[in-house]
């Protein structure tokens, strides 16, 4: 359970703090709702109040604002029902306009570009939805939290990429353009200027929390199975390790990025040489 206040009488205190905001304040988020609980001295932290919201099903500001209309219009105070008001303009702003999943894709690409930019630690929700010029309750309207916002990010970029990785290279036979045009293709995506799919590139290997590693798992598995099968199909001499080749060759690929500059050479021509690198060496040694 996220920090809140220890004993069960303050625990109980704290809760009930947490949902008079909830009805009193709607549109503040959980960091706002923190410090002033802080201020009163209950000790609970933005994670705690988001805890204490999902247990009574307030985690958005939207279900806050459902939950207070359901009182007699005539005790609202002013003050509630201005934050009505504010919510219900705010469906009306920039990432409501859009379909849900525009809305989800455009706060995934202002997310990675933030932790590209910050680091992912340094980078909190506020600072992701003043990027993407929104309320951080609309932020949480698409996702619950900071990491779930992470796994998410990282997911879809995993998912483009292995899927064009897996249907590019089917129109060939040889085993080592095969290799090729999947080096190819990931290259490209590194050094494309899509923030999504090259930031998931250079964290792919990203080490955060155990859960997190967990949901990201079966994405960076099905990654990784792509090169498993092509590397599995190339004519190697015994003793060749593939399990190490698939990772240094994945290494050396998602370093790319770090050391690439426009004009010089393209994602095919770095492909290719990659491959030729790799395949004269080892066909000496059969």
């Amino acid at each position: 359970m996220p920090r809140t206040a220890s004993t069960p009488r303050s625990r109980l205190a704290t809760e009930r703090a947490v949902l008079r905001h909830a009805h009193g304040h709607p549109e503040w988020g959980q960091a706002r709702v923190a410090e002033a609980l802080r201020r009163r001295g209950l000790a609970v932290s933005p994670a705690g109040v988001r805890w204490i919201w999902q247990r009574h099903h307030l985690e958005t500001a939207d279900k806050r604002a459902a939950t207070l209309k359901k009182t007699d219009p005539a005790r609202l105070s002013a003050a509630q029902r201005a934050a009505l008001a504010r919510i219900a303009s705010r469906r009306g702003g920039l990432i409501e306009q859009t379909n849900p999943g525009g809305a989800r894709e455009h706060l995934l690409g202002v997310a990675v570009r933030e932790f590209a930019r910050r680091g992912f630690a340094r980078t909190s929700i506020r600072d992701i939805a003043r990027a993407a010029g929104i309320q951080p309750a609309t932020v949480y309207h698409h996702f619950a939290s900071k990491d779930d916002l992470f796994v998410a990010a990282h997911s879809a970029g995993m998912r483009e990429v292995a899927h064009l990785m897996e249907v590019a290279p089917i129109r060939s036979r040889d085993p080592w353009e095969r290799l090729e045009i999947a080096f190819s293709v990931h290259i490209r995506h590194l050094i494309s200027g899509n923030d999504l799919t090259a930031w998931t590139g250079a964290s792919l290997f990203l080490f955060e929390s155990p859960d997190m590693q967990k949901q990201l798992r079966a994405e960076r598995d099905r990654f990784e199975a792509v090169y498993r099968r092509l590397i599995a199909d190339l004519p190697l001499p015994p003793g060749i390790d593939r399990s190490l080749l698939r990772l240094q060759l994945l290494g050396a690929l998602n370093w790319t990025r770090t050391w690439y500059r426009p004009g010089k050479r393209s994602a095919a021509e770095i492909a290719a040489h990659l491959v030729k690198m790799l395949k004269e060496p080892l066909a000496r040694q059969r």
